[in-house]
């Protein structure tokens, strides 16, 4: 489960006052079920997506997954982004280029607290790997794939932790 209450994000700016990204947005996500948020462009739904995943730090609020807190601003939690168990698929992909795709889906587990077996990792890569296609592509440069492929390597990076 899912529960996001009271956050709050701002943007600092330069100049002026904060900019108010996501204000006093409440939900709860039951376990098993799919949650959309929904709403015009500007109105918070990416910054509340990545305030979730740790991307952002809110300036109030909390945010509890499975019954444990990630984000607390009044009891000073932060759990930071990569002990989360988050996959986030982005709008523009977030490939690295510098990575082949083996290497691009490989990352998430390469970081992640409890490390596994260089064997599994490869298992693991593999088998997300086949699920988008993407399989006989593993050792080639990721910045050589079409858009498609693209989208497709970021869900199997998303996928490859089991999030």
């Amino acid at each position: 489960m899912l529960s996001v209450r009271g956050l709050n994000t701002e943007y600092q700016t330069p100049k002026g006052p904060p900019v108010k990204a996501a204000q006093d947005v409440s939900f709860e996500v039951p376990k098993g079920k799919f949650f959309t948020l929904l709403g015009p462009s500007g109105c918070g739904k990416t910054t509340t997506l990545r305030s979730i995943a740790g991307l952002e730090r809110p300036v109030s609020g909390d945010i509890e997954v499975n019954g444990t807190v990630v984000y607390s601003s009044s009891r000073g939690i932060f759990v930071p982004p990569n002990r989360r168990n988050f996959g986030m698929v982005f709008q523009s992909y977030a490939i690295w280029p510098h990575m082949t795709v083996f290497a691009n889906a490989a990352f998430p587990l390469e970081v992640r607290k409890n490390k596994p077996s260089r064997q599994q990792i490869r298992d693991k890569v593999m088998a997300v790997l086949c699920a988008v296609a993407l399989d006989h592509l593993a050792e080639r440069e990721a910045t050589k794939l079409s858009g498609g492929q693209q989208q497709r390597l970021a869900l199997a990076r998303a996928l490859v932790m089991e999030p």
